[in-house]
């Protein structure tokens, strides 16, 4: 039967991993008879199109969009808003999400700001644990992005198995990338992150260290926001074939990852593992931490080596770049694997959670 399904849209104002999943997931939206509505701020608006024809955009205008604005809105208005609207059910793509209001799904995609340490301000981390705490009592269901993540969330976090489910992003579709305007440059591995402490980038700098003189023209890319820790981090190795390109459009990073002789995944910790798809779609080996999420993930298309240990990574590094037997291999393994993540079938997979809360509203 038909329902009201409204979406919420309203905290994102960058676009990042939740906005990414968020979007995707609704431009492979099945079509089905639902009143689905969008409500967004201008920001998320924009970066949402195009969305399905058979969506209603609601564009709700602050005078400011920032972070307590949005608070604000959804904690004292949004919850009177929907009931008015004798809403079905409201799915919010994250933990950012009107905290009473019952009639709704929330998504949860790693433990990672409850569980590891350095992960959030001291502010942050009473804000999230107070939103987790609401999106346990206050919500129909909830969602997370791997199977990891949800032995995490039940384990380590309490929440009810029956009550969680799994909807795993899609592999991205990725624009043709012309790969042959830049082969003369010298060979390089990639890693894409940030500085977080988790990101483990302080492992990969030594293992790189311990290479240079066995392939010594072999550079290292860095990819994403980095601070001035990682920049002194980096000069303390004295090797000018380490550099930084800071954030990049999406266009440059598929560029770059089709031409790197590997893409090192080197994270301590992750809820997924999206450079994993991007790089098995591009044709480039990867080597990954051994951590339980990459090879949910990554299957057999990676070489996985102990996220602590340097001088195994390095020997990993190695071994790709001297083997292209196992480098041809590995691709060939990714390739058979990242058709498993599709945003169609995870859209359908939330439409059908979202069906099974129907006339759970006391209209």
């Amino acid at each position: 039967s038909l329902m009201k399904i409204v979406i919420n849209a309203l905290p994102y104002n960058t676009y990042q991993g939740i906005e990414n999943f968020l979007t995707n997931l609704l431009r492979a939206w099945p079509h089905n008879e639902d009143e689905i509505t969008v409500l967004a701020n201008e920001i998320s608006a924009k970066f949402l199109q195009p969305l399905p024809a058979y969506f209603k955009l609601e564009i709700i205008k602050f005078k400011k969009i920032d972070k307590l604005s949005i608070f604000i809105f959804q904690q004292f208005k949004l919850g009177r808003l929907l009931k008015k609207r004798k809403t079905d059910i409201l799915f919010c793509a994250s933990l950012n999400c009107p905290w009473l209001y019952p009639q709704k799904i929330v998504t949860i995609h790693d433990a990672a700001p409850f569980i590891i340490k350095g992960e959030s301000s001291r502010f942050g981390k009473i804000y999230w644990l107070i939103s987790l705490f609401f999106a346990k009592h206050f919500s129909r269901h909830l969602l997370t992005v791997s199977e990891f993540s949800r032995q995490e969330l039940i384990n380590k976090l309490k929440i009810n198995q029956n009550k969680l489910s799994v909807i795993y992003n899609g592999a991205p579709v990725i624009p043709v990338i012309n790969k042959n305007q830049t082969q003369t440059v010298s060979p390089y591995i990639i890693v894409i992150g940030n500085a977080r402490k988790r990101k483990n980038l302080t492992t990969l700098l030594a293992a790189y260290n311990l290479i240079k003189t066995d392939i010594p023209d072999l550079r290292l890319i860095v990819v994403g926001k980095m601070d001035k820790r990682m920049q002194i981090l980096a000069n303390s190795y004295q090797n000018d074939r380490i550099e930084f390109t800071g954030f990049i459009s999406d266009e440059n990073k598929y560029q770059l990852l089709s031409q790197a002789q590997a893409l090192i995944f080197p994270s301590l910790y992750e809820g997924f593992g999206l450079p994993i798809l991007e790089a098995q779609i591009m044709g480039t080996p990867i080597i990954c931490s051994n951590i339980p999420v990459f090879k949910e993930v990554a299957n057999t298309g990676a070489l996985f080596f102990n996220p602590l240990s340097a001088s195994d990574l390095a020997e990993k590094i190695k071994k790709i770049i001297n083997n292209p037997v196992l480098a041809a291999n590995l691709k060939n393994e990714g390739s058979k694997n990242y058709p498993r993540f599709n945003w169609q079938k995870s859209a359908k997979k939330l439409v059908d959670i979202l069906h099974l809360y129907e006339n759970s509203s006391d209209k």
